[in-house]
């Protein structure tokens, strides 16, 4: 039936490792893509054709054991159909660091998109605890969000990350019985049997459709790899925590979930393909020449059903996974009192068909048993839904679970941020939200558990009544059909709150000491006669920010709070920061939000309003009028970052550029306000019991604004406290777990807080991951060299832990942040390579007015793939790419500070003129490019304030924002004719216009209850056609917009016109009355939107700003 072994390309290697780096054919993977059989292995004679449309990267997990001749196998038959396959013999030779190594492959395979896979190969030497030899690449792999095919060769236990997944059973294609187990692995024997079976009809038929699988899905879950695979060759794990009672139903509702994937449906009824149903299907990009792959002709039938057409039936099962999103994992954490309500919802949601962790129960009272299943039993619910990339936490919100400073649930949600969770909140007994979440809606569940006091006790029940409506609430929720027009979803809206997740996880991760600084805002929060502000100042790299974060996270007082970051434009708007601070005030104080909800339309405030009427209206007025809190301590509002915040004069001439922010000229900002001056006015009119605490670096310019108040903590002037703190710092720094290791200390933290685990002291000593040991001695000369910098010691500990610095080199430790870069820099580039290839990008990142993604660098220098991990290698230890956004960002801004300074930078000076002028001839390129292809393209650009998840339209709109800005920074007679052209360019100005638009608002265009001949007036200032404005007509009791129609050729006179703007009961605005107004009619949802369409069609031009305070005594819509 089939060649001899002999003849296998695989078994006929002398050793295992030979065979692993046997090479087929010419060595040319793509010459063998079309190979339809490998040599000692046949397909079956009747098989269904299909064509192979890309070549996949595959990352082969094995265990190094018995059994690897079967992996090698399987890599062998991958190879010969052209893919890619990394393996570890290959690629980790010697002097290649391991975790780099496997951390590199998987990235490979992460790049590769749909493309990559990592195919499991299952045994016990792979995947016991704690030392199995894949457990760190499968973790790895799960938190990348990568496609895992596991395959089951031998018994073994999965990992919580892939136990949702079915496997594929080969465990019948190797030997099993109990004596030819007990050979030894290496022996002669051994290696005969495993050639026997891996050269039998069994194992030919299951590696041909794994192979196929692989070729054909993206994800074990796939909807057809039943039918492909065959649903008898498929498993599902049993629950990794069967021993536990607690954990059935979970272990149920898994099996369930996977066993509806795993059946058939017997509703679907077979299409005909043409005339003949079983006819070979074929891609639709098919090359003629390159020949198909195949299975079995048994899956024939089922691949055509399941697969390739679209049956009612699987049309109404689409629906239902749209309605049921079975692929989100939950988990949840709540605190001991809340276990019946988790456990009910767990039971409920998961007969609904939702993928949810079984809650684990308390642990019992000073059993250290039960405590350590109870912390095992939190790591895995966590690790396992994160591993889904749409994971969620439903979150139990009480006083007890997340109450600041002892929360238990506190380091869930900082871990469950860390990996990239969501969070659904469910409040069940009336406390203040998470800041760190409180952006996000929540349910009320505060009415479904009733408490029973009873003798000594008290006994905790369901509510029957209520739970059953709020379970269904939730249900909705999940289900994404929320009612958003909720008042919390209103405000939310409205004010557009900022969302300081990230930052905070990242900067409280290993925060210690400051106890002192945290001793002193304490004794200031209980003076009842402290004064209104606490104002922390400390020089650039001090750890002011990351005190602010660790502020937020256990001062309980602190009611809002903002951070002005200086690689994030949007944070240093005042406008924002106002908003923001506005909406977590209505996520604490229930009376604030019911003062601004029966206040004047907030729809009609927040588009029109200067920062300083923003400051009046949603703090000052509403701080003032509601009751003091019954609490005798004072409410604080935090501020970080205000050096980022200090605003320069502008000329309101045309669009006005954007505040430069990531090491550009800081000349040029679009706001006409500064908050930091506005601070002492708005502080002054704050009730008492409001306090404010202030975050900032030793600045002139924020001296001056806040000369009234004097700071309270000047962290430079305590040297001797800040040796200390980094001594603590660095002692449980060089001894703590590597990045990837942070996720689960992160949960054990959290679990051992949860029940009050003491801590264990350190010694005098401290071990770093490598091994080595740092002595006290060494500990003192890093925090003495760092001069009081936690940046200094942050990024010495940084080197540490990637091996570029030892304990025998601590004495060549430099002294100050910038001797550190002096050193870095010295050390790793050389003179010629630091001019041609880093220099140049030093200077584009220093003259970037926003963080640029890794696409605009490689558009601006033409790199190939190549050149762009060249660059992300040598710039790795300076700059971070983040996965999400791809935005290149230092790890401190004092990087890009120090290369502009000649004086301490010396050689290594980037000039920042010449930065500009890449930039803006690269933009002036780009924009002619574009409009050669497309003409109105960037016209067309959607201006929305945040970001755009796509590469290009971020790309464009960065040039409409910033390239005119950079060309005049620039040097050279062609630079200023480049501003000449986009002076001239219709399209470039209307694009400039529209942007200038959405940033501004309504404040750009709208002038409030004017009369006609008013707006006529008005107009005149600007007597052109297309000169516009938007104002409230009381008589109409409607919008309108007044505008220049065209000049009279005879007189030169404007011709003007007026046309209404409705204001329609669903909140959109139409140029035809409510009652005309029919499905097909164009209707706005706010008035820039309308103004602009209108732009984008020419009619209107140029907005006629409002000069004076906005006359805001309007009505509202009709229908109120």
């Amino acid at each position: 039936m089939h060649e001899s072994a002999d003849q296998c390309a695989v078994c006929a290697e002398t050793t295992v490792v030979d065979a692993h780096f046997a090479q087929m054919g010419s060595g040319d993977h793509e010459s063998s893509a079309g190979a339809a059989v490998t040599a000692g292995h046949r397909f079956p004679e009747s098989v269904l054709t299909y064509q192979r449309t890309s070549q996949l990267k595959i990352f082969l997990s094995y265990g190094h054991d018995r059994f690897q001749l079967l992996a090698f196998h399987l890599k062998h038959l991958l190879q010969q159909r052209g893919h890619t396959v990394w393996v570890d013999v290959e690629k980790l030779s010697a002097g290649i660091d391991w975790e780099e190594g496997i951390a590199g492959g998987l990235t490979w395979v992460k790049d590769a998109g749909p493309d990559g896979r990592v195919l499991l190969i299952m045994t016990p030497h792979a995947l016991r605890r704690p030392d199995g030899y894949c457990l760190n690449e499968v973790a790895r792999a799960a938190s990348n969000r990568l496609s895992i095919f596991p395959v089951m060769v031998a018994d073994s236990e999965p990992t919580p990350s892939i136990s949702m997944l079915p496997y594929f059973d080969l465990r019948d294609c190797v030997p099993r019985d109990p004596a030819e187990l007990a050979l030894d692995g290496k022996s002669a024997e051994w290696k005969q049997l495993m050639k026997m079976h891996l050269h039998d009809k069994v194992f030919e038929d299951k590696a041909q459709r794994i192979v196929t699988v692989l070729e054909l899905f993206d994800s074990m879950t796939a909807y057809g790899v039943p039918s492909v695979a065959y649903v008898e060759n498929l498993g599902l794990f049993p629950s990794t925590d069967a021993t536990r009672p607690h954990h059935h139903h979970h272990r149920d509702s898994r099996i369930a979930n996977a066993r509806r994937l795993l059946t058939l449906s017997s509703a679907e009824s077979p299409h005909t393909m043409g005339s003949n149903p079983s006819s070979p299907v074929a891609a639709p990009h098919s090359n003629a020449s390159d020949p198909g792959y195949s299975v079995g002709s048994a899956a024939k039938r089922d691949v055509l059903n399941g697969v390739t057409e679209e049956t009612e039936t699987e049309k109404d099962s689409d629906e239902e996974v749209e309605q049921i999103p079975h692929t989100v994992r939950y988990m949840f954490s709540f605190d001991d009192s809340c276990y019946l309500l988790a456990q009910r919802l767990y039971e409920d949601l998961s007969a609904l068909g939702f993928s949810v962790y079984a809650p684990p129960p308390p642990p019992v009272p000073n059993d250290t048993e039960s405590l350590q299943a109870n912390i095992q039993a939190h790591e895995d619910a966590l690790q396992w839904a994160a591993a889904d990339k749409n994971g969620k936490m439903i979150l139990l919100v009480t006083p007890e679970s997340v109450g600041r400073p002892s929360g238990v649930s506190l380091n869930d949600i900082s871990a469950a941020m860390a990996a990239g969770m969501g969070f659904v909140p469910l409040v069940v007994r009336q406390c203040e939200i998470p800041l760190s979440i409180c952006r996000i809606q929540w349910l009320d569940m505060s009415d479904c558990l009733l408490y029973h006091q009873q003798a000594i006790t008290t006994s905790i029940s369901i509510n029957e009544v209520r739970y059953t409506s709020r379970r269904d609430q939730l249900v909705t929720a999940l289900k994404g059909r929320l009612d958003h027009e909720g008042q919390q979803a209103r405000l939310f809206s409205l004010l557009s709150p900022l969302s300081f997740q990230l930052q905070i996880s990242k900067l409280t991760q290993r925060f210690s000491g400051r106890e002192w600084l945290f001793d002193a805002v304490r004794k200031w929060i209980d003076n009842p006669s402290g004064s209104q502000v606490f104002w922390v100042m400390g020089q650039m790299g001090s750890g002011k920010t990351s005190v602010a974060a660790r502020m937020v996270e256990t001062v309980p007082e602190i009611a809002a709070f903002h951070f002005a970051l200086p690689e994030d434009e949007q944070t240093q708007n005042a406008r924002r920061c106002v908003l923001s601070l506005a909406y977590q005030l209505t996520t604490q104080l229930p009376e604030y939000t019911v003062f601004l909800q029966s206040g004047e339309p907030l729809e009609e405030i927040v588009p029109v309003s200067s920062v300083q009427a923003l400051v009046t209206h949603l703090l000052v007025k509403p701080l003032n009028a509601i009751a003091r809190r019954q609490s005798s301590k004072p409410l604080l509002l935090l501020i970080d970052g205000l050096e980022h915040m200090v605003l320069s004069s502008v000329t309101s001439d045309g669009p006005p550029p954007l505040r430069p922010t990531f090491g550009g000229d800081a000349d040029h900002d679009p706001s006409h306000e500064c908050l930091v001056s506005l601070l002492p006015s708005l502080i002054k009119r704050l009730p008492s019991w409001v306090r404010v605490v202030l975050l900032s670096r030793d600045d002139h310019s924020i001296v001056t604004r806040l000369q009234v108040y004097t700071p309270t903590i000047s962290i430079d002037r305590f040297r001797e406290q800040n040796e200390q703190d980094i001594r603590e710092f660095v002692k449980a720094a060089v001894g703590a777990p590597s990045d990837h290791d942070l996720f689960s200390n992160t949960v054990c933290t959290s679990a051992m807080r949860r029940h009050r685990m003491p801590t264990s002291s350190t010694g005098q000593s401290t071990s770093s991951p490598f091994g080595e040991i740092f002595t006290d001695d060494q500990v003192d000369l890093i925090a003495k060299r760092s001069e009081g910098l936690f940046l200094y010691a942050v990024n010495i500990v940084q080197s540490i832990e990637h091996g570029r610095l030892t304990s025998a080199q601590l004495n060549t430790l430099p002294i100050g942040m910038g001797g550190y870069l002096r050193q870095f820099f010295d050390s790793h580039f050389d003179a010629t390579t630091y001019k041609t290839k880093i220099r140049p990008v030093l200077e584009v990142l220093c003259a970037a007015y926003e963080p640029l993604t890794m696409t605009m660098l490689a558009s601006i220098f033409n790199w190939s793939t190549y050149d762009q991990h060249e660059i992300t290698t040598s710039f790795s230890s300076l700059f971070s790419v983040t996965d999400d956004s791809e935005y290149v960002r230092p790890f401190h801004t004092s990087v890009l500070e120090w290369v502009q300074d000649i004086k301490t930078a010396g050689q290594f000076f980037a000039d920042v003129a010449k930065g500009h002028e890449r930039i803006g001839k690269w933009g002036a390129y780009e924009y002619d490019s574009v409009v050669q292809r497309k003409h109105n393209d960037f016209v067309k650009l959607n201006y929305e304030l945040e970001t755009s998840s796509s590469s290009r339209h971020r790309m464009h709109v960065y040039i409409v924002r910033h390239v005119c800005n950079h060309l005049m920074q620039a040097h050279g007679i062609e630079c200023m004719q480049l501003v000449g052209n986009f002076a001239s360019d219709e399209s470039f100005q209307l694009a400039r216009r529209l942007l200038s638009l959405r940033a501004e608002g309504l404040e750009s265009f709208f002038h409030g209850d004017i009369t006609r001949e008013r707006s006529q007036e008005l107009l005149v200032s600007n007597p052109r056609p297309g000169s516009f404005l938007i104002r409230y007509s009381a008589r109409q009791k409607s919008y309108c917009t007044s505008f220049i129609d065209k000049i009279d050729p005879a007189t030169g006179a404007p011709k003007f016109r007026h046309n209404l703007i409705y204001h329609l009961q669903s909140g959109a605005y139409s140029v035809l009355p409510p009652e005309q107004v029919t499905d097909r009619t164009l209707v706005f949802s706010d008035l820039v939107s309308f103004v602009e369409e209108y732009q984008r069609k020419g009619i209107l031009k140029a907005a006629i700003p409002r000069l004076s305070p906005l006359n805001r005594e309007i009505s509202t819509s009709p229908y109120e």
